[in-house]
């Protein structure tokens, strides 16, 4: 296929860094991308806080048919209890041409043989999340009050890596060029202890 007809769609994603809401520290995202400087360094970990919702992003450049992008975020609990955490997504679909409907996305754990270090590089970690990115299909768990399906514990003091994989599939048509969409990863926590 001739770069001039390839598909160039250009996701409006803020670039990289982790948005506190409710002026909490959390951990830092830590974009994942080949050739990054710096992209094998976990992000700093600080604190999660049950109650607390925190916005991230994984910044995507542009995607053509068949290209992948990844992105990482470590999810650190720096209280004295344990929480438990979802997360979710919301996609805008402003032109009308719902291209989130065709992306797929694929979030894991951090590689199984990682060891000291949580990297995503050979992307192998266990599956959270493994489907379209849809309107708000994304995500695991559920930030309903209460143990849900999917939820994510984490003791005091315990961090993990979340690796993300988008996927632009090869076979996209031609009426999705210059389509874009707009995402919203958001981490919703609760403490453990009176939440059953």
């Amino acid at each position: 296929m001739k770069a001039s007809t390839r598909l160039r769609l250009r996701l409006a994603l803020a670039l990289g860094s982790l948005l506190v809401l409710v002026g909490a520290a959390v951990a830092s995202a830590a974009p994942l991308f080949p050739g990054a400087a710096g992209a094998n360094q976990p992000g700093a970990a600080a604190g999660l806080h049950g109650g607390q919702r925190h916005t991230l992003s994984i910044p995507t450049g542009n995607l053509t048919p068949g290209d992948t992008v990844r992105g990482r975020h470590v999810v650190a609990n720096g209280a004295s209890q344990s929480v438990r955490y979802s997360l979710s997504s919301a996609s805008a679909n402003d032109d009308g041409k719902s291209v989130r409907d065709i992306f797929q996305v694929t979030i894991r754990l951090a590689d199984q043989a990682s060891g000291a270090a949580a990297t995503c590089e050979q992307f192998d970690g266990q599956i959270l999340y493994d489907g379209p990115l849809g309107a708000s299909t994304a995500g695991f768990g559920d930030a309903q009050m209460g143990g849900q399906t999917g939820d994510r514990p984490l003791a005091s003091g315990q961090s993990e890596t979340l690796c993300f994989e988008i996927t632009m599939p090869g076979e996209t048509g031609n009426e999705y060029q210059g389509a874009t969409t707009s995402i919203a990863w958001t981490i919703a926590t609760e403490q453990d202890a009176g939440n059953p």
